[in-house]
């Protein structure tokens, strides 16, 4: 969604464009060298008498255990020393498991979900930090350590290549069994998995693993199972900064993009008893979770509360008219500013009849609290089927909404030849059309936030009276001018084939910009086949005239397209 918000009385203006900008590997790589720099710091620059200390807070940690009842460490170990092969095998995974499944975790999620991999990593190195905040403060001794005990080191009865056992780590922290990095990498996998993936199996194996890592870590005699416990509570502490990002993401509007999908209202037409069916029988499972999960892992609904994310409105006037979009985007803005239950999946479909003679529309919300996990287009697409031919989005306005269709090589031709992002071609169109058509005063520049967050930088474009081309240019060189954002971006991807909604087909779909608070002018645009369709949402301080923005949108981007041809 991009957003176009204008301080009054001062020199700038706040807007947010579409895009996102995904991490760099090489700040990551960087980031990951200065976190495992921490660890060698963590054991250099030990406290007087650690290692003292680590022996006798091991010894209190298992008479804790012993106190309890819950002593088993011993007989494993006594009984994995004299397995062989079992006992090598076990030192492996051991060594290398919860390594691998860490990072290519890490790797998958940078590559295929980059939208996902800052909370991914911030919870990562929070954990991680907290873990050797732990080491250097209270340093324990793993049982292996307490011979007098009757502990066997397996490592050194089978060597492993590889492990703290052989010359390649011999510089490896022996005094951090408390809380055991082993189960929290293994449990974060774990979490972050079944936050990213709904997939039964993936969150079986992960569990699994889990469970494989705790037997390994006790029965090799290289941690208690109090430090297990210690690992979940790392876990826990690590989510903590994701869970506030979602809570700010909240706070900034229910609403995290929507699509109004028209449907052939034949006869009978669609019925919201018949949407909430395919719901029911199409719905994954991780578009049932509730957003009031307590704990590391999301909780699920076993059955939505159908009539309310399934509602039922009329569009129809009071003279009895079909209503048309104009009121179809009204009923999409109350509904999303309705308190949306956090006790509820956090998605709505609402049906809303009365459109026109031979057309019903299904508005599709989803909160801002789903993240990028479940978008609107996403919902979509998991409960339709193939289809008959869809004819593509048609240019429209109906009151203050309207949508114009563009070729994708609108976008990425300018923006190849000028080198720049292609959000930048939206930013210079949004800027010369609202240069045109806002009749009050307009800042020297107006500022634009690319990312799928409110809280991303922002570049300026200038606002003066300039060939388009220049303003595009200009782009580049005001990009360090920060100011506040007015809202949020998204760009979302369609259904790129003919869909059918049940047996209802589905005429076209259409992005939907809702209000966003101080935003002049709200843009949405929805990936659609070989065409990119804008869904805008023009403030009345902007003229209000929403035919003539987009009719001055579309000449920014022929001028840019003109000055191609001619250069």
């Amino acid at each position: 969604m991009l957003t176009a918000g204008s301080a009054r009385g001062t020199a700038s203006a706040g807007t947010g464009a579409a895009g996102f900008r995904p991490p760099r590997w090489q700040a990551e790589v960087l980031l990951g060298l200065a976190l495992f720099g921490v660890y060698i710091l963590v054991k250099v620059f030990a406290l007087p008498g650690a290692h003292a200390r680590a022996l006798s807070n091991g010894q209190d940690v298992l008479a804790a255990e012993r106190a309890l009842g819950l002593d088993f460490e011993l007989p494993i170990n006594l009984w994995l020393a004299d397995q062989g092969w079992l006992r090598i095998a076990a030192n492996y995974e051991y060594a290398y498991t919860y390594i691998v499944t860490t990072l290519v975790l890490l790797v998958w999620v940078f590559v295929r979900r980059p939208e996902q991999y800052r909370w991914v990593r911030d919870s990562f190195v929070w954990m991680n930090l907290v873990s050797l905040a732990v080491f250097w403060v209270y340093p324990v001794a793993p049982p292996r350590m307490l011979t007098e005990f009757g502990f066997v080191d397996t490592v050194r009865l089978g060597p492993t290549w590889g492990s703290w056992g052989s010359p390649l780590v011999d510089s490896a922290n022996q005094l951090a069994a408390m809380p055991s990095l082993h189960i929290g990498w293994a449990l974060w996998t774990s979490v972050v998995l079944a936050r990213l993936s709904g997939g039964r199996l993936v969150q079986i194996a992960s569990a699994l693993h889990v469970v494989l890592t705790f037997v390994v870590i006790v029965a090799t005699g290289n941690h208690y199972w109090l430090d297990a416990v210690g690992g979940v509570l790392v876990v826990w502490l690590g989510m903590v900064p994701a869970r506030r990002a979602r809570e700010r993401a909240e706070r900034a509007g229910p609403h995290a993009g929507g699509l109004v999908v028209l449907l052939e209202a034949g006869d009978p037409g669609p019925s919201a008893a018949g949407v909430r069916a395919v719901l029911a029988e199409r719905l994954p499972a991780r578009m049932r979770r509730r957003r009031d999960h307590a704990g590391l892992w999301p909780r699920a609904r076993r059955e939505p509360d159908w009539a309310w994310h399934v509602p039922e409105l009329d569009a129809t006037t009071p003279d009895g008219e079909p209503g048309g979009l104009a009121v179809v985007h009204r009923l999409a803005a109350e509904l999303a500013a309705e308190p949306w239950p956090r006790d509820r999946p956090p998605w709505r479909c609402a049906l809303v009849t009365g459109v026109a003679d031979d057309v019903a529309a299904l508005v599709v919300l989803v909160h801002r609290a789903a993240g990028d996990e479940t978008t609107a287009a996403d919902l979509l697409r998991s409960v339709t089927r193939e289809g008959r031919a869809v004819p593509p989005a048609r240019g429209a306005a109906s009151g203050p909404f309207g949508t114009v269709v563009l070729d994708r090589d609108r976008l990425d031709v300018p923006a190849r030849q000028h080198a720049v992002p292609a959000a930048d071609v939206l930013r210079c169109a949004v800027a010369g059309a609202l240069r045109r058509v806002c009749p009050g005063p307009l800042p020297e520049a107006l500022s634009v936030a690319v990312s799928g967050e409110p809280t991303a930088p922002l570049a300026a474009v200038p606002l003066d009276d300039l060939p388009e081309t220049w303003r595009l240019t200009g782009i580049a060189r005001l990009h360090g001018l920060r100011t506040r954002a007015g809202g949020l971006v998204r760009r979302v991807a369609g259904p790129h084939t003919p869909v059918c909604l049940g047996e209802v087909p589905v005429r076209t779909v259409l992005p939907l910009p809702l209000p966003a608070p101080g935003a002049l002018v709200t843009l949405t645009a929805l990936d659609w086949a070989n065409s990119v369709t804008i869904g805008v949402l023009l403030d009345p301080a902007a003229g209000g005239d929403v035919e003539r923005f987009l009719k001055e949108f579309r000449a920014v981007l022929d001028e840019l397209h003109l000055d191609l041809r001619r250069g």
